[in-house]
């Protein structure tokens, strides 16, 4: 009987550390998934701090003429707010003939270029190439988790019933927790969910 005791004892410590392994690996696939995926924000963040540099004088010359068109606007708003107060029939017939100050010129959309789109789509084949990889060893982890739960589980219920000398309070601890965060399905199926969510990053 000291002999299954103490074999049950080792089988549920090393089921337990497989589960621990197969749970922290699978963390690690979706942190990695997370990691390429805001890899392309960067890459993005650093294209407009880029642009911002090489624009400054042109965003300088858009500030001044932003300011000027205030200006003019400001003009036309207290002509305006005059002649409501002066002279209502004209404010009336200016305001039917939509009488309003010249707009700014619409700025054109800069493309991307080549080598930002080569980075971008690169990026996301590497997102898809990476979820498809955690789906296939999540499924092929799946079996190795459930015989190592099958083997914690059966170490650890032996133990709570034919341990008498030792601390049967530890050993449900054990199987609650290992529950709670390994075993259950709850924890990997918020995973899997996690990471079927996520989207490739936009190109």
């Amino acid at each position: 009987m000291n002999r299954n005791i103490a074999m049950a004892k080792y089988i549920s410590i090393g089921a337990f550390l497989v589960l621990l392994f197969v749970t922290y690996y699978l963390r690690s696939q979706v942190l990695e998934l997370n990691t390429i995926r805001f890899s392309s924000e960067n890459i993005r963040a650093d294209e407009n701090i880029k642009d911002l540099k090489e624009s400054y004088p042109l965003r300088t010359a858009e500030h001044e003429m932003q300011t000027t068109h205030y200006d003019i606007q400001m003009d036309h708003y207290k002509s305006m707010l005059e002649l409501f107060n002066t002279n209502y029939d004209e404010y009336v017939k200016r305001k039917k003939d939509h009488f309003s100050p010249p707009q700014l010129p619409r700025k054109p959309q800069k493309p991307k270029s080549p080598e930002l789109s080569d980075k971008l789509a690169g990026i996301n084949a590497e997102f898809r190439g990476q979820q498809f990889h955690y789906f296939y060893m999540t499924s092929k982890l799946n079996w190795v988790a459930c015989m190592a739960a099958l083997a914690l589980v059966g170490g650890l219920l032996y133990l709570l019933m034919f341990d008498a000398e030792g601390q049967r309070i530890f050993y449900l601890a054990v199987l609650i927790l290992s529950f709670v965060f390994m075993i259950g399905p709850s924890f990997h199926s918020i995973m899997s969910a996690v990471v079927g969510f996520l989207r490739p990053p936009h190109m």
